[in-house]
């Protein structure tokens, strides 16, 4: 949707005056953004430059009403003194909408660069590509219509699969067989909203990202491997708190770890391969893993990921062993990624995380026999479960609109 004030001059002049630091001027909107309200001090003091150069670059902003700066109370352990003055994005009248297409179920949200999921809705995916894409459509449409005073301005998609260089196709995801989908062509709307499409493991890397800027006390750059963790297994790659999607032909397959082979022989993989990571340590394998791969009895279905870690808390051996195997297997593939790749820091991402408690333990005595093991430094923690699912969509959604000017 265009912008009516003209803002982008002043949006793309704020994001390249840091003494000629691109990196810097990048991280200004997202600083701001991920720990709105915050002080002019606080921000140049986490992005290692003069306040003046702050004050500099966030005068244009608010000027053209991008952002406001209001007083906050002070923390009167300090002492009494003038009341600080913080920034916030002015977001009365924009809002964001993601989607993220699951193998087995999706969900279309609605944001604000506030951050909050203000509007959620999920649905079983049907194995009809074409049919998932209509439903995906009329909740996008539903939005809009509630909307209709405000300016929607980035539509943010996650897909399970590989995308395509310009981020608007799905070119392959193996869990569903879905190949070449046309993703921006079927959710364009409206002509000036901006559909972009990515990779659902990035798209969480994204969202942990701006989760790691939130909480950071000491400085802004981070690295660290997002594992992914659903019906298959995906990686993303953050460095220097950018997301990584590779480079020429290989953009958009980086991190694609959940194929690599850690059994060989093993489990026949929809993606033509045996014995792949995601057959042996994703959520949909726990399934397999607890039943022992054996034939279902009729009537009998799958269990469900949520189902198995219920029976591990409630105290059943067998769920509580399957956990266990998935933690095993998760650290086999993560010492292998983090050797490969040399980032030692890993987030955990999906549902993988309502098990968190008895994965833990396996996955670390895993990586504890590998090399990686015996270096210091390594560390995997539990994610957040909604950057794996709408969260992420919706961070693809914002993270495009503050990269490209606030202006679409």
């Amino acid at each position: 949707m265009k912008d009516p004030n003209g803002f982008q001059s002043d949006i793309i002049a704020a994001a390249s005056g840091f003494s000629n630091t691109a990196k810097k001027g990048s991280l200004l909107l997202r600083l701001i953004r991920a720990s709105q309200p915050i002080t002019r001090t606080e921000i140049a003091n986490r992005l290692e430059i003069d306040k003046s150069t702050v004050t500099e670059n966030v005068k244009p902003l608010i000027a053209a009403g991008i952002l406001r700066e209001e007083t906050v109370e002070a923390d009167l352990s300090r002492g009494q003194g003038r009341k600080p003055r913080a920034l916030s994005f002015v977001d009365d009248q924009d809002y964001f909408i993601g989607v993220n297409l699951g193998v087995r179920t999706s969900q279309v949200g609605l944001t604000t660069l506030h951050g909050e999921i203000i509007e959620e809705d999920d649905f079983v995916t049907p194995t009809d590509i074409k049919r998932t894409l209509q439903m995906a459509r009329e909740r996008i449409e539903n939005l809009i219509a509630k909307n209709a005073d405000k300016n929607l301005r980035v539509i943010g998609v996650s897909v399970p699969g590989l995308t395509d260089t310009e981020r608007r196709e799905l070119v392959y995801a193996p869990n569903a067989n879905w190949r070449n989908v046309k993703i921006a062509e079927a959710f364009n709307i409206l002509p000036d909203v901006r559909v972009v499409v990515e990779n659902d493991a990035t798209a969480a890397a994204m969202y942990e990202a701006r989760m790691k800027i939130r909480h950071s006390t000491d400085g802004l750059l981070s690295n660290f491997i997002l594992v992914r963790s659903g019906t298959g297994i995906g990686v993303g790659l953050v460095i220097g708190s950018e997301v990584y999607r590779g480079t020429g032909l290989g953009r958009g397959i980086a991190g694609e770890f959940g194929h690599m082979t850690i059994i060989a022989g093993g489990k026949p993989c929809v993606c033509g391969n045996r014995g792949c990571w995601e057959k042996y340590a994703s959520a949909a394998s726990a399934a397999s893993l607890y039943t022992g791969d054996r034939p279902l009895r009729p009537s009998e279905t799958m269990p469900r990921f949520v189902e198995i870690v219920s029976k591990a808390e409630n105290g059943e051996i067998r769920a509580q062993r399957t956990l266990e195997k998935v933690g095993d297997y998760l650290g086999i593939g993560i010492a292998n990624v983090i050797m490969g790749i040399g980032i030692p820091r890993v987030i955990i991402s999906g549902r993988l995380v309502y098990g968190w408690k008895f994965i833990k333990e396996p996955l670390y005595e895993a990586i504890n026999r590998s090399i990686v093991g015996k270096l210091e430094g390594w560390s995997v923690e539990a994610g957040e479960p909604a950057g794996a699912a709408i969260g992420g969509a919706l961070e693809v959604a914002i993270e495009d609109y503050l990269a490209n000017g606030l202006n679409v």
